[in-house]
């Protein structure tokens, strides 16, 4: 899928989710795959870091204290003057958003899986290899 066109549906999701600022799709590692138009590069670059962070400790609570599996469905951060929220979104991948703190996180929840859904084969990032 092209980046113009997953762009424009993450530009969908903010328009019909109130309270949403930002989205961005990140690789498990960090990199910046894309990101709504109303953010900066700087930005999102690092809000990609973040959230890969964020993701790796939830990571790494699901084994030590789930079902060991390592599984991560949701990870979600509440601050002053906002909240992300960061889905896995195919092999590699994630989805994450910024929202305001009045956002309704049960309805932010469900159009970010609406999204996974319709376009999780699309999102998927595959591993990258070093150069040795």
């Amino acid at each position: 899928m092209d980046l113009d066109k997953l762009t424009w549906l993450l530009e969908g999701l903010l328009e019909r989710t109130p309270g949403t600022r930002h989205a961005l799709v990140l690789s498990r590692d960090g990199l910046k795959l894309c990101h709504s138009a109303g953010m900066g590069t700087d930005s999102a670059d690092h809000l990609a870091a973040i959230a890969a962070g964020l993701q790796s400790l939830a990571h790494g609570a699901s084994k030590e204290f789930g079902d060991g599996g390592g599984g991560v469905r949701q990870a979600m951060a509440e601050f002053y003057g906002g909240l992300l929220f960061i889905v896995e979104a195919g092999h590699g991948a994630h989805l994450a958003v910024i929202t305001s703190e009045e956002a309704d996180p049960g309805l932010v929840g469900h159009n970010m899986s609406e999204l996974v859904e319709q376009l999780g084969e699309h999102l998927s990032s595959p591993t990258r290899v070093g150069n040795a």
